[in-house]
């Protein structure tokens, strides 16, 4: 990666042949790699939102680990993404399993205290999966 990109994390409906991915092509970035979080991040199903998609949070107690994906984008394009993102999501720092870490999508802690928990499941195309069985 160069001064000239900037790397974010995705695990919801912005990952690869999902809703909102074409958020992310339309704006030239390119895939990366898939990996995972380090420990500690736990996700919730935003059933208010359409297309549903999850909100992951980072809460030091917990084990779990997620799967995403990273995506490059120039530096200049980023401000065109953020513009399209809303409450109760935003952009922070997500660690990843190597220690290092990426731009990622979080949301707000509160927002998801009546939430459905689907951590378990250790991703989101996990729980697409599910709802399809």
């Amino acid at each position: 990666m160069n001064e000239n990109e900037i790397l974010i994390g995705v695990c919801g409906a912005h990952m690869s042949g999902l809703p909102l991915n074409w958020q992310l092509t339309e704006l030239e970035a390119s895939f990366v790699k898939k990996c995972k979080t380090k420990k500690g991040y736990r996700l919730f199903l935003l059933e208010n939102k359409t297309p549903i998609r999850p909100g992951m949070i980072y809460d030091s107690s917990v084990k779990s680990q997620l799967e995403l994906e990273v995506w490059s984008m120039k530096v200049e394009n980023f401000g065109k993404f953020m513009k399209q993102i809303a409450s109760p999501l935003g952009i922070g720092t997500v660690f990843l399993e190597d220690e290092s870490s990426v731009y990622g999508f979080l949301c707000e802690a509160d927002f998801v205290k009546n939430s459905k928990e689907i951590t378990s499941l250790g991703s989101w195309r996990n729980f697409l999966c599910q709802q399809q069985q």
